[in-house]
């Protein structure tokens, strides 16, 4: 008997530890085939306007290089303004053309250094993104990319104003890096020189790998609102951010309204109200619940047009000031469950109504708080339908609105979009990691009693 007991224990636990095994194996496979749009999108946001459209595509981006020139102006004459702007046209002359006839090749930063008489006296660099969105939206908007039309009039000196540059006949601090390869050297040269000549003498070009300059890209993607829409003074000034912090704006308001006003609305149906009529009130709630959006989504829009909340801030607030009738339902459980005595020795005392909400209810109801709020935040941050349809003001489009808007330009590229969309996901991945045990305590703390 003893024997039958052992062999039974050590292939039940031989059993369960295949099981676990499964388990462990299949959440892991399930877990990759959620995280691969993610994943996905944040490898497209890192390729470059060719790799892009790669069929079939790439899960990861090619390496990144970076490639310097050094050009000499030894034996060109004339005084410091006039080397400065021959320097100024070869630079941009250089970058631009590089990044037009080699953008498949993975050049994710151009460097140019101007030397004079042994010494380094201008240095101007661009990122890829950076020259793709002056092609794109910028100074050389719809124009061909040829010598002519790059230093046609001011082009020139708006685009080195653009990507910035130092120059110092006495010299500067910057000095071409050395040990640099010579992948790119052959195809340079033969570029430059039939296509897009210089005045001064092209010395050396060399790369290096630096993937880092992948995750620069997003840097410029934050940008791009400001070269899209460059008449909007709030936009050119802080780019992607300003819908991000219309978002915030929004999102904040309703964490905020739906964690008090359901907490009023449940603390009068659970202590004040008789059980029959905070039966029919809650009722209420739950049955607004079922009523499709698409029933009153025309109806609503013109209450709020007729009450002038339209293409505003109040457009996008004043939806939640209705409590919603689920967290309702959720408070209303929980304060049920609080002892009795608590609201009986308070009121001996002469506690208000209002003492008893805001001293007692409150602050045991951190676990249904911290739910409601971090529910609000995720099921709001990506609302798009509502706040499309209530604003045209651009300062006023939150992250969903904006995205939408942008890939509707023509001459948007995808990996702009996966990168902007990254950055727009980003946020609810992160607190959904962050506060994942939060959110489970606060889970099993809401349970409510039948």
């Amino acid at each position: 008997m003893l024997k039958k007991k052992n062999k039974n224990r050590i292939r039940r636990s031989g059993s369960d530890r295949i099981l676990k095994i499964c388990a462990v194996v299949l959440s892991l496979v399930f877990a990759a085939l959620m995280l691969y749009p993610f994943i996905f999108a944040i490898s497209g946001s890192m390729k470059n306007n060719s790799e892009i459209y790669e069929v079939p595509p790439k899960i990861l981006p090619s390496s990144a290089n970076s490639v310097s020139l050094v050009v000499d102006y030894s034996d060109v004459e004339g005084d410091e303004e006039k080397l400065k702007d021959l320097m100024q046209q070869d630079s941009v002359l250089s970058m631009f053309g590089i990044n037009y006839k080699m953008g498949d090749q993975s050049i994710m930063e151009i460097q140019f250094y101007g030397t004079k008489d042994g010494k380094t006296v201008f240095h101007s660099r661009a990122h890829q993104m950076k020259l793709q969105m002056e092609c794109d939206y910028g100074i050389f908007t719809r124009s061909a990319i040829k010598k002519d039309v790059i230093l046609h009039g001011d082009r020139y000196l708006r685009a080195s104003e653009s990507l910035g540059y130092e120059f110092d006949l006495n010299g500067i601090s910057k000095e071409c890096p050395e040990n640099l390869g010579n992948y790119f050297k052959d195809s340079i040269t033969e570029l430059l020189n039939e296509k897009y000549p210089l005045t001064g003498k092209l010395v050396s070009v060399g790369n290096k790998q630096n993937n880092w300059l992948n995750l620069e890209s997003f840097k410029y993607y934050l940008q791009m609102p400001g070269y899209i829409y460059p008449k909007n003074e709030a936009i050119g000034k802080f780019g992607f951010m300003t819908f991000v912090g219309n978002s915030v704006i929004v999102i904040g308001f309703a964490m905020i309204a739906q964690v008090i006003l359901c907490s009023i609305c449940a603390f009068v149906i659970s202590r004040l109200l008789t059980p029959r009529v905070g039966k029919v009130v809650l009722m209420f709630f739950m049955g607004a619940m079922m009523i499709p959006f698409a029933s009153i989504m025309l109806p609503q829009l013109v209450m709020y047009r007729e009450m002038g909340a339209y293409n505003n801030y109040a457009a996008l607030l004043l939806p939640f000031l209705y409590p919603y009738g689920f967290y309702v339902y959720l408070y209303k459980g929980f304060f049920d469950q609080i002892p009795g005595s608590y609201f009986e020795a308070a009121s001996l005392d002469g506690a208000s109504n209002f003492y008893l909400y805001s001293k007692i209810c409150m602050p045991l109801s951190k676990p249904i708080i911290s739910l409601i709020a971090l529910q609000t935040f995720i099921g709001n941050w990506n609302d798009f339908f509502w706040a499309w349809m209530v604003t045209e003001d651009q300062n006023l489009w939150t992250l969903n609105v904006a995205l939408y808007n942008i890939s509707n330009n023509v001459s948007t590229k995808q990996n702009a979009l996966m990168g902007l969309a990254v950055v727009t996901i980003t946020p609810v991945v992160l607190l959904s990691i962050l506060f994942s045990k939060q959110l489970k305590q606060s889970i099993v703390a809401s349970g409510v009693k039948g």
